[in-house]
């Protein structure tokens, strides 16, 4: 965000944000498959870096709230690029919050309009060295789980039996 783009307060200003989506209170929590919940969604447009596999497209920012239990919840923010390489995850987290069926077509936008949904997913911490030279951590998204609901049934598979053809 350019400085041109952020609101400037004066002092008779009303506030309301309570930092939801604040990377202040988040934990590091361990490898594992977890409930979040969806806070909000943003659009964004993604510059690629040179050499990048990604060309500019539009994309979604989406802030999950990763619920750790007694652990405490991690904030995890996702994009989503709206580009065609990348369709399968858009596919994968709107199955995720069960806006989508395997099979089915659906419109992107949708992705701008599912605060307050749920799925599931699994994490990985990852370590990365900071502008600081420091050494932090982070919780990665690795994949999203499908809601129950959201796959089309299989057929059973057909067992096979000795003498039956």
């Amino acid at each position: 965000m350019s400085e041109s783009e952020i609101k400037v307060f004066d002092w008779d200003a009303e506030i309301s944000n309570d930092g939801e989506g604040s990377f202040d209170e988040t934990v590091i929590l361990p490898d594992g498959n977890y409930d979040f919940e969806v806070i909000k969604t943003e659009k964004a447009f993604y510059e690629p870096r040179p050499n990048s596999s990604l060309p500019a497209c539009n994309m979604c920012k989406v802030f999950l709230r990763v619920k750790g239990g007694d652990l405490g919840n991690s904030l995890v923010v996702e994009n989503l690029y709206l580009c065609e390489r990348t369709e399968w995850k858009i596919s994968a987290f709107l199955r995720s919050i069960g806006l989508k069926k395997h099979g089915e077509t659906t419109n992107v936008g949708q992705l701008l309009h599912c605060d307050g949904e749920t799925g599931r997913c699994q994490i990985r911490v990852d370590t990365y060295t900071g502008k600081d030279n420091q050494e932090k951590r982070s919780n990665k998204l690795v994949r999203f789980f499908d809601k129950e609901g959201t796959a089309e049934a299989k057929p059973a598979a057909k067992k096979w039996a000795k003498g039956s053809f």
